[in-house]
């Protein structure tokens, strides 16, 4: 037999941790003594926790299991695990490599240089382990900046061979030797739970440092004395409100009694409910397929209509308007002969006669023409339906396979359109100082090839005649810049209306969502077509005029990656309010361009870091940290990319209707690897190859702009890579929700360790797991994300994101993430230079 003075030693516990924890259910014994106490800690509690990111230390946190239950309420980085059991915290470190964990023993050792290290301690069922409770309390309240959480056993009569104290009421104080005094309590029968863990009364108590807790603004709600067991210093109203307390136990235990029946009931009903409601989705399964297949005939089958259809709608209103005429004819011959009519009675008969047959014509020419009325808009159903099909076809492989066929038959039937397609298909592979040097010469060469004399004289298009002019858009939207709280002016930097929405386009709607005037400039480059002004989203207007520059005490973004913009340009009109440098990037080769172009960017940065700017906003940790080295703290805001929530959580997703070959892929792999973003030089290709050859096990889905050869570097002819090409930004979401884990692989460079990608929270925001390369430093600063630097551990990394694919506190605290990384977050971090205005230097 153990000798009592042993139990509670340090060899003891190692032993248990070693030989019977896990056989004496220990591991679940933690789990829910954590969980019974986070889910009856008050609202507020947690609520102060996460806004504060306040740091917790789970005190006697044996294996780990009920400290992990915190990463449902908190960020991995908030939490720590301490025991004294150097086997339990070994083993803790290996189940849950997320969390932190530290071998210290408080108790017996003094008080480490680094003092209160923790904002708030928990400490779940230990106390009762030690015969003076309340001196070891003290002792660990003093690694405890603002307060302590304690779990124990309440009124435990008979107590098991390990405690040596049981707490009741009496017993337990008001206030602690620190200070910390006694805001909140409940107590819970656990003897009713299912699946209990615990035959008695667990109390749960919350000291707090006094100052803090009046910070709070706490009223009488918030302590719940309505419900819960509370200390009091008078007795006598102690008294009454354990006899309301008992009152309300008794009410409750009935209402329990009558919600068990109905349970029962419902649950009867539910199963009936169920039965039939699957017998209706194996019916609908089965019409559906059907209703596929008959779709896909019917496609084939309006594929040869296709070519007709035009024809078809040509003759039909042709013979549309020939009724018409014969209508009128008929119609002026009848009046023609009533005006004619003669005494005759013959001549009367006879003309009658004709008149009963034009009647009749013309009711049959009636009847005609509503019939082709209902053909033709039959056909132009048929035709819009095929345009369509034929749009998706467009974006098919096969189409793209088959591009130099059609062209060389376009060449022949109609050259000048196929000089001005090739035209145009070569300008866009141009670098981009190629691109501009040709921008005037280019605009000339798409008027001669429309045929249109000159740029002013274009008829406008309906979008065009809806835009407004300088002198509208003064009287009707800047005459009211008093009603938005600032203007925000989006300097050049990439046009609107792309295929991916990008950070310029994601920070516009999000200060036009905060009640900002945001003005998008363009030069049309990419299809905006604007002529003017034109409101795109709420308060974001995209603009091509020149008199954009005439607007003062206005905050300006200029991008370290905008080729467009110099320091002469910007300063064109003067300053003009304030001026906001957001480095975006590092300035790398394999961004931005060849040498004339990099030249041109680091002009632009060093204007900003001389003093030009007044702010930079930083995209990555490690561009904040070389722009505060270069200008200072006070002039460096750190807004790193973001997410739009919104898009990415519409349910209209799921109701897109998606390619045929993405489709097949996905029944074929059961488990789904994609990456979406382009397919650019900074990609690790040699990896994903290896990779791809590797997993035959696994489909990768690659979806998004082919930048510089990019997609040309993907392995060949390998059945389990698919590649999709750019897909619009709209429907994005739909085509990722197919993936089962998203991936990020850049290649370890400069470029990964400084960037910001916004897949990363576009992915959290789809509740997908991630797997990205080691070296993407913003990435893997979350705990949540999986990384590899090889082959090999990219596998491993693939595997482990799979086995939390479908896990709910998983896939929540993605969605948590995503949530706290919405780009209105990121406006709102950039909201502090618009206070500059009127100030500037």
């Amino acid at each position: 037999m153990t000798n009592i003075t042993e139990i509670n030693s340090e060899n003891y516990w190692d032993r248990r941790f070693k030989e019977d924890w896990q056989i004496n259910a220990g591991p679940k014994q933690s789990r829910f003594f954590a969980q019974i106490a986070l889910e009856n800690l008050p609202q507020w509690l947690i609520t102060a926790m996460r806004r504060e990111a306040l740091s917790i230390a789970d005190w006697g946190c044996a294996q780990g299991d009920g400290t992990n239950v915190w990463l449902n309420y908190l960020l991995p980085s908030q939490i720590t695990g301490v025991d004294f059991s150097s086997i339990a915290i070994e083993q803790a470190s290996e189940q849950y490599p997320a969390l932190r964990f530290i071998n210290e023993d408080w108790v017996s050792s003094n008080l480490t240089e680094n003092g209160k290290s923790f904002d708030l301690i928990f400490s779940s069922n230990t106390l009762e382990h030690f015969h003076n409770p309340f001196e070891v309390l003290d002792k660990i309240c003093e690694r405890s900046k603002l307060g302590i959480v304690l779990a124990l056993p309440f009124n435990e009569a008979d107590r098991i061979s390990e405690h040596f104290y049981s707490f009741v009421k009496e017993n337990l104080p008001l206030v602690l030797k620190n200070g910390f005094r006694l805001v909140w309590s409940r107590v819970i029968d656990c003897q009713k739970m299912a699946d209990t863990s615990w035959l008695g009364e667990q109390i749960i108590l919350f000291y707090a440092q006094p100052n803090w807790i009046d910070s709070l603004g706490l009223t009488l709600a918030d302590i719940e004395i309505s419900s819960s067991t509370v200390f009091v210093e008078d007795s006598e109203k102690y008294q009454l409100l354990e006899k309301q307390h008992v009152s309300q136990l008794l009410e409750q235990e009935h209402a329990y009694k009558l919600l068990e029946q109905q349970h029962i009931n419902v649950t009867a009903l539910n199963q009936e409910e169920n039965l039939r409601l699957n017998s209706e989705i194996s019916k609908l399964e089965l019409e559906i397929k059907n209703t596929i297949n008959l779709a896909q005939q019917e496609k084939s089958a309006m594929s040869d209509l296709l070519n007709n259809s035009i024809e078809e709608n040509s003759r039909i209103k042709a013979l549309l308007n020939a009724s018409n005429q014969e209508k009128e004819s008929l119609q002026n011959a009848v009046h023609s002969k009533e005006a004619k009519i003669l005494l005759d009675e013959n001549q009367i008969k006879s003309h009658r006669q004709n008149e009963i047959e034009l009647e009749k014509k013309l009711a049959i020419s009636m009847d005609d023409n509503s019939h082709y009325e209902k053909l033709l808009v039959e056909k132009d159903n048929q035709l819009n339906y095929l345009i369509r099909q034929d749009a998706m076809l467009r974006q098919s492989s096969s189409w793209r396979i088959t591009r130099p066929l059609r062209f060389t038959k376009l060449f022949f039937q109609n050259p000048k359109k196929a000089t001005y397609d090739l035209a145009k298909f070569v300008f866009w592979r141009c670098p981009l100082p190629v691109r501009e040097a040709l921008h005037g010469p280019r605009h000339k060469f798409i008027r001669f090839s429309r045929q249109i004399p000159n740029a002013i004289t274009v008829e406008k298009t309906v979008q065009q005649a809806q835009d407004l002019d300088w002198v509208q858009f003064n009287e009707q939207v800047l005459s009211k810049r008093h009603e938005y709280k600032g203007v925000f002016v989006q300097e050049l930097v990439i046009d609107w209306n792309v295929p991916l929405f990008q950070r310029p386009q994601h920070i516009a709607a999000a200060f036009g969502r905060l009640g900002y005037l945001v003005i998008y400039k363009t030069d049309n480059w990419a299809g905006d077509d604007v002529n003017g002004f034109r409101e795109v989203v709420k308060n974001v207007w995209i603009s091509n005029s020149p008199d954009v520059d005439k607007i003062n005490n206005v905050v300006r973004s200029l991008y370290s990656t905008a080729y467009a913009n110099t320091p002469d340009l910007i300063l064109k009109n003067g300053k003009r309010g304030v001026l906001v440098y957001e480095y975006i990037d590092h300035i790398d080769p394999q961004i931005s361009g060849d040498d004339g172009n990099i030249k041109r960017l680091l002009a632009l940065k060093d204007f900003a870091f001389g003093g030009g700017a007044d702010f930079v906003v930083a995209s990555a940790k490690k561009l904040e940290s070389e722009a505060i080295s270069e200008v200072g703290n006070d002039c460096v805001v750190l807004a790193q990319n973001g997410v739009d929530t919104r898009h990415y959580r519409d349910k209209k997703h799921l109701a897109t209707v998606l390619p045929e070959n993405l489709t097949v892929f996905r029944k074929k792999y059961s488990k789904i690897v994609g990456y979406f973003g382009a397919l650019a030089p900074w990609l690790w290709y040699e990896v994903v190859n290896e990779l791809v050859q590797s997993r035959q096990d696994i489909g990768f889905v690659f979806i998004g702009p082919d930048y510089y050869g990019g997609a040309d570097k993907l392995i060949k002819n390998a059945d389990n890579l698919l590649y999709l090409g750019a897909i619009d930004y709209k429907v994005l979401p739909a085509y990722a929700l197919n993936f089962d884990i998203c991936f990020i692989p850049f290649a370890p460079s400069e470029i990964a360790k400084t960037t910001s990608p916004l897949k990363l929270f576009e992915y959290f925001a789809l509740e997908k797991p991630v797997v990205v390369t080691s070296d993407m430093q913003e990435c893997v600063a979350f705990d949540e994300v999986f990384r590899g630097d090889s082959v090999e551990s990219l596998s491993s990394a693939i595997d482990e994101a799979f086995l939390v694919k479908d896990n709910v506190d998983f896939k929540l605290r993605l969605a948590t993430l995503a949530d706290e990384n919405d780009w209105d977050q990121r406006a709102r971090a950039m909201e502090v230079v618009f206070k500059q205005i009127g100030n500037e230097k």
